[in-house]
């Protein structure tokens, strides 16, 4: 996606999502009890499972012209490609540099590269579970569209019905996190868990791009701060006791907090989209396009201080350092470098162009 066709708004909810991700790994190094540290219990409720909804909202643009378009399984290839490069390499670089900073012991870099992989929670598991949710997505979307060429007459590429294409998509999606679902627990294909809201951003961000109706907005707010108190990481909400079967509901409970959480986020984001001063909006735009990057390094500065503020600063000088060089651009953050000298001669044009009378 070129910097001219992004979504400012897109850009700003992920500036704040991964300062959210930023305050939960503070709130961790908080107190050793974090578990029941109740800023954390907040955060943790929503913040992973709002970063992949918004993930799909951003998948789901390249999503929405597809299924206007004649199949072609080209732009599929591209898609995985481009995944492949912004996701998996960076997963696998920084999975290498934490080798040689840590140097965990019973490991050689081959032995913790095979490790990472089964075990994605001890590298940036994030990246792998995005890329695998985008291949399923993929998956969905072929689908849709095979299904939708037999069934809905076609006319310039189009579909005459796009709520019935919409519908084939809504239910090949969930019939898709149903069947992962049924896939043996593994902790390699991370999409078990968390493509339902990978997916509920995709079709969110179709259907509803303004965000939720006004007679609507105040139900995640109430839902999510009655809920999150009774919400715990490592145990059983005492709500789920309550029910027969306990461990559905919990299932159930956990879920609905999460979705509740990342509706009320998104909401708020909007608010201060349209309220906030233009500097404040282009600071965090700024911040969510370098989302990956803080997110890969803000780990070493968590201990900084100001707590949040001084680990997304710092991972944001060290960004600009590695996206300057072919190497560790492509490499560590999967982008192809800033050419930092045309940046900087155009904005000095255009600071010294006068102005149009």
């Amino acid at each position: 996606m070129t910097v001219s066709s992004r979504d400012p708004y897109l850009d700003c909810l992920k500036g704040f999502a991964i300062a959210t991700v930023v305050l939960g790994h503070t709130f961790q190094g908080a107190t050793p009890d974090f578990d029941h540290y109740l800023p954390f219990r907040v955060v943790y409720s929503f913040h992973m499972p709002m970063f992949l909804f918004v993930a799909g909202m951003t998948a789901s643009l390249g999503l929405a012209r597809r299924l206007n378009e004649e199949l072609n399984f080209l732009p599929y290839a591209y898609e995985i490609r481009s995944r492949a490069l912004r996701l998996l390499v960076p997963f696998v670089t920084w999975a290498v540099i934490q080798y040689f900073m840590l140097r965990p012991e019973g490991y050689d870099p081959v032995t913790w590269l095979v490790h990472i992989f089964h075990v994605p929670d001890a590298g940036l598991w994030f990246l792998l579970t995005v890329f695998q949710c985008c291949c399923v997505l993929v998956l969905v979307d072929i689908t849709v569209q095979l299904v939708s060429m037999r069934l809905t007459p076609r006319h310039a590429g189009t579909t005459n019905n796009p709520t019935i294409l919409y519908l084939f998509l809504i239910v090949t999606g969930l019939v898709a996190n149903f069947l992962i679902g049924s896939i043996p627990l593994s902790q390699t294909f991370l999409p078990k868990g968390y493509f339902i809201f990978f997916f509920a951003g995709v079709i969110f961000h179709m259907l509803r791009p303004a965000g939720i109706s006004n007679a609507f907005r105040w139900i995640p707010y109430v839902t999510f701060v009655t809920l999150v108190p009774f919400w715990y990481r490592t145990e059983m909400s005492p709500v789920a006791s309550l029910f027969w079967h306990p461990k559905f509901v919990d299932s159930l409970y956990r879920d609905l907090v999460a979705f509740a959480g990342t509706l009320a986020f998104i909401d708020l984001v909007r608010v201060f989209v349209d309220k906030a001063a233009p500097w404040l909006t282009r600071s965090t735009t700024y911040i969510g396009r370098r989302s990956l990057d803080v997110y890969a390094i803000h780990f070493y500065f968590l201990a900084y201080f100001p707590p949040v503020i001084a680990p997304i600063a710092i991972s944001l000088g060290i960004s600009l350092l590695l996206r300057t060089n072919l190497v560790t651009s492509w490499l560590c953050l999967g982008q192809e470098p800033l050419d930092i000298w045309r940046i900087s001669r155009d904005r000095l044009f255009k600071t010294l162009r006068p102005a149009p009378e």
